[in-house]
């Protein structure tokens, strides 16, 4: 009989990790089946359950989703009670993947939380629970290992993914680029959600620096689970309140496309780190619902949101939530780090730090062994 692992990842920036390990898993012989989309599916995993079902942003999205949640978490339930996996692995996805962990722990044989949820910002309490409750915690950040038990660093993988294959000539030949402009790339979010609540303000902070510059190419980098719908929504939206051209960018030139552009501008998450150590300047975009956002004022630790500056303790990428959200406040950062080489070459001498910081050999191979062990 075959072992098993099951894996729960509910969003893409999980599952972009939970993909290179499955091979791993694969070649010492176990069945791998999985909540998560189709970066799973195509590294050979049984999705069970698609996770864009799950999607949601903030305190009110959850209490207006939790009737769909709800009938997730069952049908999972009960598919982890029939397989019996060897081992279930929880990636992320903290409130969803602690209570159904909780829920099937005596019908598992190992559990373990890989990338286990941000007690650093708020309810550190939950720590010493999670110790607790999980057999090994597999932590991504080496200031996160103190806070549990059972903990295990062996650095971040991102270090070991982001792989850019094109030269800027062959990217810009490839996208009818000018070498002689800058180069803004859009990064709205991989929910729907998210994009149609940032839309507006891209384009208004487009339309205000296109007044008074007109050397700027826009390239637009959608999130591989976005439905086509919402991409072209995007797109009209953008060139018709703008009256430029944007630039759609392919999923398999999303580092290039980071490396090769002077900022990125957009939700922040995983592709803040990545461009993080790319060293491209950020503006993070964040709207939140008000109860969701007085909510994080009254509970969260940290002074920061954006992996990067949490990691280097100061704010190197400009974070923009709710009401300091503007197309001026955009602009301002955007305006330095375009026209002022003395401001950018400060922010990328700061951003040589995080490879430096989270870099190790064989971090996906010794997360693999850890796992399995």
């Amino acid at each position: 009989m075959n072992k098993k692992i099951f894996i729960l990842c509910g969003e893409l920036s999980a599952e972009q990790y939970a993909a290179k390990l499955v091979p791993f898993f694969k070649k010492q012989g176990y069945e791998v089946y999985a909540l998560g989309g189709n970066l799973l599916k195509k590294s050979g995993a049984n999705v069970v359950l698609d996770y864009k079902a799950l999607s949601v942003v903030g305190l009110t999205e959850v209490i207006e989703h939790y009737s769909h949640l709800k009938k997730a978490f069952n049908l999972l339930v009960e598919k982890i009670k029939e397989l019996k996996p060897d081992i279930l692995i929880c990636i992320d996805f903290p409130d969803f993947n602690i209570r159904l962990a909780k829920k099937v722990k005596k019908y598992v044989g190992k559990l373990v939380y890989f990338i286990p949820p941000q007690v650093w910002a708020w309810r550190l309490y939950r720590a010493k629970f999670i110790s607790n409750l999980f057999d090994r915690v597999i932590v991504l950040f080496p200031f996160e290992k103190p806070l549990y038990e059972n903990a295990r660093y062996y650095g971040h993988p991102l270090t070991e993914m982001i792989e850019v294959k094109s030269s800027e000539n062959e990217f810009e030949k490839k996208y009818s680029l000018e070498s002689d402009k800058k180069r803004v790339l859009l990064l709205p979010g991989s929910r729907k959600k998210e994009v149609i609540s940032l839309t507006p303000h891209m384009t208004d902070f487009a339309t205000l620096i296109l007044q008074k510059h007109n050397d700027i190419d826009f390239l637009f980098l959608p999130s591989p689970s976005l439905e086509r719908e919402v991409i072209n929504l995007f797109k009209a939206e953008f060139t018709k309140e703008t009256s430029t051209q944007l630039y759609e960018i392919q999923p398999q030139d999303k580092y290039e496309a980071i490396k090769y552009s002077d900022i990125a501008i957009g939700s922040s998450g995983t592709v803040s780190l990545e461009c993080g150590l790319l060293k491209t300047p950020m503006a993070a975009l964040y709207k939140l619902s008000n109860l969701t956002y007085f909510f994080g004022l009254c509970v969260v630790r940290s002074d920061f949101i954006t992996i990067p500056n949490i990691i280097l303790e100061e704010e190197v990428f400009k974070e923009l939530i709710n009401f300091t959200l503007t197309p001026e406040n955009i602009m301002d950062y955007t305006e330095k780090v375009l026209y002022n080489p003395e401001f950018s070459e400060a922010l990328k001498k700061k951003l040589d730090k995080l490879g430096t910081m989270l870099h190790k050999d064989k971090i996906l191979e010794n997360i693999t062994k850890e796992i399995m062990d």
